[in-house]
């Protein structure tokens, strides 16, 4: 029953990550066109000066509490902070080799701990770690 679900989510992450891998090389070889009528912010009629995010969500500039370099998609930036957040933690998880031997002394499913330890990066030589 577990194996079953685990490959059904390493499939689920294959196809979405192959997904993601084919918007990130449109999005860099083709132009992207904006046909968004309505702020994501108040709803209104798009008019200029308007702001338009890659995500396809467009904004009044007046809309946006502060613009600057790196400003994001206010509806897109806390699904985005939480995946950073995530990734932090598998890549500060990953030098944690004490917590990794302890999990694996005191789990009844090894093979479990193993694979959970792996997914996060602690596998991972040093240098291939981002």
């Amino acid at each position: 029953m577990l194996m079953g679900r685990n490959r059904r989510l390493i499939t689920s992450y294959k196809s979405e990550t192959e997904t993601k891998q084919q918007e990130l090389d449109h999005l860099t070889t083709q132009p992207v066109v904006f046909q968004s009528r309505r702020c994501q912010s108040c709803g209104g009629t798009l008019d200029l000066p308007t702001v338009h995010f890659l995500c396809r969500h467009s904004f009044h500039e007046r809309c946006l509490n502060n613009l600057d370099d790196d400003a994001q998609c206010p509806v897109c930036a806390p699904t985005n902070a939480t995946l950073r957040a995530i990734r932090q933690r598998q890549v500060d998880s990953a030098d944690q080799h004490d917590l990794f031997k302890g999990e694996l002394s005191r789990s009844r499913d090894r093979f479990g701990v193993v694979s959970e330890f792996f997914g996060r990066g602690i596998m991972r030589p040093q240098s291939t770690m981002e």
